[in-house]
Order: structure tokens, then C-alpha cells, then sequence
């Protein structure tokens, strides 16, 4: 009996034993699998836009150039992998990758830098990676039509298209910041694969595009196009747009080495527009050393956020002091270049919170943007829009909040009403009620008497 205790206690003790190097060991090895791995787990799920194969894929920072698939899925924004070795992109949205360090393994992911909008990724096309350590694993691969020895880019102008924020915010910018980040393209020596792109955008934004890369953009999604039909093959691809902020570039994380200013500067030089600098008057005059007065864009929307007293705005300004000119660009318009040339003859942009704004891309530095920012608690929203992008683009910013007065929405609602006393109360409700609220049932009625505050502080900025 004695001895069957000792036998018993043994087992226990060894099962013990077994249970603890378990718990200890259990955490060392899953630190070791994720050790460096930017993605906490929990975002390795349905939150991103990226839907796993064959096994997981090993999902860290791409900053230490290492390894043939580099993937950083932290972003709420986007998801970037960066794969090296045999790349070949396929017309129909797939990439196969070989690399004798590769693991075997598949995912798909939207490359579009607005990865949790439903809505903006109904209108963007999945790619499918397959990545392996031999050819053998894919042994219906095509043969390369085209091999390259640049880089290249894949990306959706999905999404929002036509949305000049948006094209800026989920597409432009980032595609600036990842050829910048990654090394790519500094002489312009990248190829730049797009989905998803309307001819007219092509069109649009082709002066742009050129001026990341010294080759045409290629069409995945048309077949015909440079590149549509054909399997191209590079030794390097980036899949996805890396995204810091809206509509701008975080200096914080370039060290340095490339701003929002540079794109602005990018986008100026894209566009054949020389002005780089805005108005600089004398003293207390409201005009230049060559007796020129600062110009002012006023963007008239024709539909929603409208101002309904444009005229009288426009008044206000030239009897302020300005020359005053008055315009809203096509969404669609397939050339920008002309609408680009008149932002940048001017010195100061006004207008309500929208697309519109973005133009400021074309502003010369040192120019001032006035965001008039209806009613709805959007103040935060608004400065985050177009007020830390225009801060980051080297211009001045003047934030004009209307009051309830200023808002057709006062027509519409008694005082009390709370829509017009707490806009939180409707945002609580959805984005929907929101944006139908705010967004798409408000126009403005500007006070020209208040308002002459803040086109008195723009001017002041120009001296």
C-alpha cells in the first residue's frame, strides 16, 4: 500500500512537473512565434481586410528588410505585404510567389487603404497571394510574359473614386508614402499596378501617377491595357498602400525624409504649376510690393453643404480686399489640370467642409485655407480633414464654425430641437442619421458680418 502511494504521488509529482514546464514554456513559445509581430492576435481576424489560407501567415513590420513576405496588418486603415523572390501577378487578381524561404501558405486581402469600410470595399477587388518555397507547389503557373527588374505596386482607386479627399486620403497620399517608405521609385524607376480605376480617373490623375514613376500605371483590371492581359513577373511587389493619417503624412515617422509639403510640392510639379509661394503684402496694405491684391477662391458646392448666399460672400471678400473668384471642379472631370492651375494662382481657398477642400493640394505654400464648418459637432472631424493637412502642407489654417443662425437646419427645426442642441444625441444614433442630418440635409446662410473676422485673419496671415 505504502507503496502504491509512493507510486501514485510520484505519477502526480511527474504530472506536475509536466503541467508547469507547460505553462511556462507554452508563453515562451508563442512570444518566440510573434517575437517582432507588430499585430496584436486578435486583429488577425474578421476586423481586417485580409482572409487567411492554407495556414497563418507570419505577420510582422516590414522594417528590418528581412524575410521574403513581410506583412504589417496593425493598421486600422490598411494592410501592407511586401513580398521578395519570383513574383508573378496574374490578370485575374492573383499572385503567386516563390522564394526558398517562403513557408507554404495563401491569404487575401483588398489593397485599399480603407480596410474596415464596408461600403468603400464593396467597390474593391480581393487579391489572392499564394506564396511557396518552390515553383513545384504551383505547377499550373503561367510563364512570364513580362519580366522586370523594378519594383512594383499593387493597389485599388476603388472605393470612394471620384471623391477628391478620398482619391487623396485612401489612395494618392498612401501610394506617396509606401514607394517613399519602401525605397521605391525614388528615381522613379517603380511600376504602379492599379484596380479597380475608372478610365476617367486614369485620366484624371495620370500627371500625378507620372510623377511617382517614370513608367505609364498599368490597368489590371482591363485587359488590352498595358500590362491588362499578361502575366508580369518582378523581384519585388507591395501589395497594399500604407496610411499614417487622413489625407497627409505623419513627419513623425519618415525621420525627415519626405512631408506632406513634398507631396503638395509633387502635386504642383505634376500639374505644370509654378507658383510655390503665396502673396506676401506690406504692412497693413491689402496689397504686394507690385500693388497686387491676394486672390480668393471661393468653392460653391451646387448641392449639398452649399453656401446659399455665395454672391454675398463673394461681395464680402473683394470688399475686404481681395480678388475674388468663384468655382466648384467636376468630380469626374477627366482633366484636373485646369481647376489645378486656378487653386494655385490664388492665395487663399474658402469653402464648406467637403471634397472640394482637398484641392489644396495646389495652393502655394504659405497660402491660407478657410474651412467653413457647418452645424453637427464636426469640428474635430473637419480639422482632422483638411486642417492638419493643410497645417502639414506648409499653408495657414482658419477654422470658421457657423452658428445655428448660419444653418438651414435651423429652418427646418425649432430651437429646442436636438438637432440643432446636441448633434451627439443624432451621431449616437449612426452614421447614417448623421450623414443624412448634417452632411446631406444642411446648406449655409453665412453672416457677412461675422465672417468678415475670419477673411480679416486670412489676410492677416499673408503679411
Amino acid at each position: 500500500m505504502a507503496c502504491e502511494k509512493k507510486s501514485v504521488s510520484n505519477f502526480a509529482a511527474k504530472v506536475g512537473l509536466v503541467l508547469l514546464a507547460g505553462c511556462i514554456l507554452g508563453p515562451i513559445t508563442l512570444a518566440t512565434m510573434f517575437r517582432n509581430h507588430a499585430v496584436p492576435l486578435q486583429t488577425l481576424g474578421s476586423a481586417s481586410s485580409v482572409l487567411w489560407g492554407e495556414e497563418r501567415i507570419s505577420s510582422h513590420r516590414s522594417g528590418t528588410n528581412e524575410g521574403p513576405v513581410l506583412c504589417d496588418f496593425s493598421s486600422s486603415r490598411s494592410d501592407v505585404c511586401e513580398l521578395k523572390g519570383d513574383v508573378r501577378i496574374l490578370p485575374n487578381a492573383t499572385i503567386l510567389h516563390h522564394h526558398p524561404s517562403a513557408r507554404r501558405q495563401s491569404w487575401k486581402m483588398k489593397p485599399h487603404a480603407r480596410k474596415n469600410d464596408p461600403h468603400a470595399l464593396a467597390h474593391v477587388t480581393s487579391v489572392t497571394i499564394s506564396s511557396s518555397h518552390a515553383a513545384t507547389d504551383h505547377p499550373s503557373a503561367p510563364r512570364c510574359t513580362a519580366n522586370h527588374t523594378s519594383p512594383a505596386v499593387v493597389f485599388s482607386a476603388g472605393g470612394y473614386a471620384g471623391n477628391m479627399f478620398h482619391d487623396l486620403t485612401d489612395v494618392l497620399v498612401p501610394l506617396f508614402i509606401t514607394t517613399r517608405r519602401l525605397g521605391l521609385g525614388i528615381d522613379g524607376d517603380v511600376h504602379l499596378l492599379v484596380r479597380d480605376a475608372p478610365p476617367w480617373w486614369l485620366d484624371r490623375f495620370r500627371p500625378l501617377l507620372r510623377g511617382l514613376s517614370r513608367h505609364d500605371a498599368i490597368d489590371m483590371g482591363r485587359a488590352g491595357n498595358s500590362g491588362g492581359g499578361s502575366v508580369l513577373c518582378y523581384p519585388r511587389v507591395v501589395v497594399g498602400l500604407e496610411f499614417h493619417k487622413e489625407m497627409s503624412v505623419d513627419a513623425t515617422r519618415t525621420a525627415g525624409k519626405y512631408s506632406m509639403a513634398d507631396f503638395a510640392l509633387l502635386a504642383r510639379r505634376s500639374y505644370g504649376l509654378t507658383r510655390d509661394t503665396a502673396i506676401r503684402l506690406r504692412g497693413h496694405r491689402s496689397i504686394d510690393g507690385g500693388g497686387r491684391r491676394p486672390r480668393l477662391l471661393l468653392i460653391s458646392r451646387k448641392s449639398t453643404r452649399a453656401f446659399t448666399n455665395a454672391g454675398a460672400v463673394a461681395r464680402a471678400a473683394a470688399a475686404a480686399g481681395y480678388e475674388v473668384v468663384v468655382g466648384e471642379p467636376s468630380a469626374r472631370e477627366r482633366d484636373l489640370a485646369p481647376f489645378a492651375r486656378v487653386v494655385n494662382s490664388c492665395d487663399v481657398l474658402v469653402g464648406v467642409h467637403g471634397a472640394g477642400l482637398a484641392n489644396l493640394v495646389f495652393l502655394p505654400a504659405g497660402a491660407v485655407v478657410v474651412q467653413v464648418v457647418p452645424l453637427g459637432g464636426m469640428d474635430a472631424m473637419a480639422a482632422e480633414d483638411f486642417g492638419a493637412p493643410a497645417r502639414d502642407a506648409g499653408l495657414w489654417y482658419v477654422h470658421y464654425g457657423v452658428a445655428v443662425e448660419e444653418s438651414t437646419l435651423a429652418g427646418r427645426y425649432p430651437r429646442d430641437h436636438r438637432v440643432l442642441r446636441d448633434p451627439a444625441a443624432v451621431r449616437r444614433e449612426g452614421w447614417v442619421a448623421f450623414r443624412e442630418t448634417y452632411l446631406v440635409g444642411q446648406n449655409v446662410t453665412i453672416d457677412v458680418r461675422r465672417f468678415r473676422g475670419a477673411l480679416r485673419r486670412a489676410m492677416e496671415l499673408l503679411r
